[in-house]
C-alpha cells in the first residue's frame, strides 16, 4: 500500500511539472543490476537515462514503479516520456517508438541440475518462469506451445526455481551475477544459449508517442541514435 501511495504522489508531482520543456520523466522499476530503486536510484540503466538527459539537454526525474508492466502502462498513457530497456512488439508500436543505447545482453538459462538446455527444442515440456512485462526473443515470446509461468520479477522467479515450482528461468549475465552464490549452493545448472540470430542486437529506450520533450519523434531518434553511435552511453 505504501508503494502505491508513493507512486501516486510521484505521478501527481510529475504531472504538475511535466509540461516544462526542460524535463524528461522516466519510469523505473526494481531490476538489479540495471535499476535499483531508492532515494537515489542507481544502476546501468539509470546511468544510461542520465546520459540521455544530457544528450537532450533536459533535467531528469524518475517515477519509481512497483513493476515493469506499470511502467509500460504509464508510457502508453503519456504519464512518462521514456522507459529504458523496452523491447519492440506490434502492440507497443501503437504507443511507443525507439532509439538504441547499448548492445543487447546475452542470455543464460538457469535450471535444475537434472535439466539440460542446449537448443530451443529443449524448452519443450519444461515449466519456464517469465518475468512480467519482459520479452526475451521473438520466437520464444510468440510461442504458445511452451509452458510459461508469469512471475512478478526475476527475483521471485529465481525463488520459485529454488523451491522447485518451475524448471528454469532465463537471465542476462549481469543479472545472473547477482544470484551467483545461491546458484552455487543450490547446484543449479547454467546453460549458455546461442540465440543471437533470433534476438534483437541492441537494447532500446522506449519513448512515449505522447512525450512532452518539445522535440518531434524524428529529431529525438536522430539525437539518441547519433549519441549511441558516438559511444556516449558506454
Amino acid at each position: 500500500m505504501k508503494k502505491i501511495s508513493l507512486l501516486v504522489l510521484s505521478l501527481f508531482w510529475a504531472s504538475l511539472t511535466h509540461a516544462q520543456s526542460n524535463l524528461i520523466v522516466a519510469c523505473i522499476d526494481d531490476h538489479p543490476p540495471y535499476q535499483y530503486l531508492g532515494e537515489t536510484p542507481h544502476g546501468t540503466h539509470i546511468t544510461a537515462l542520465e546520459v540521455l538527459a544530457n544528450v537532450l539537454d533536459k533535467k531528469l526525474t524518475f517515477i519509481q514503479s512497483p513493476n515493469f508492466a506499470r511502467c509500460v502502462a504509464m508510457l502508453k498513457n503519456g504519464d512518462v516520456d521514456v522507459v529504458a530497456g523496452l523491447n519492440k512488439t506490434e502492440q507497443r508500436a501503437k504507443f511507443a517508438f525507439y532509439a538504441p543505447f547499448k548492445a543487447a545482453d546475452a542470455l543464460r538459462v538457469i535450471s535444475k541440475e537434472s535439466i539440460i538446455i542446449n537448443t530451443y527444442d529443449d524448452f519443450k515440456g519444461k515449466i519456464i518462469g517469465v518475468a512480467r512485462g519482459s520479452l526475451y526473443f521473438p520466437r520464444f515470446d510468440s510461442d504458445d506451445t511452451l509452458d510459461k509461468i508469469s512471475v512478478q520479477n526475476n527475483r521471485i522467479g529465481f525463488s520459485m526455481l529454488l523451491k522447485n515450482r518451475i524448471d528454469l528461468i532465463m537471465l542476462s549475465p549481469e543479472i545472473l551475477e547477482t544470484f551467483s552464490e545461491e546458484i552455487k549452493s543450490a547446484k543449479l545448472k547454467v546453460s549458455p544459449m546461442e540465440l543471437e540470430e533470433v534476438r534483437n542486437n541492441v537494447t532500446l529506450f522506449g519513448f512515449s508517442k505522447h512525450h512532452k520533450l518539445n522535440l518531434n519523434d524524428k529529431e529525438l531518434i536522430d539525437k539518441v541514435t547519433t549519441a549511441y553511435k558516438n559511444g556516449a552511453f558506454k
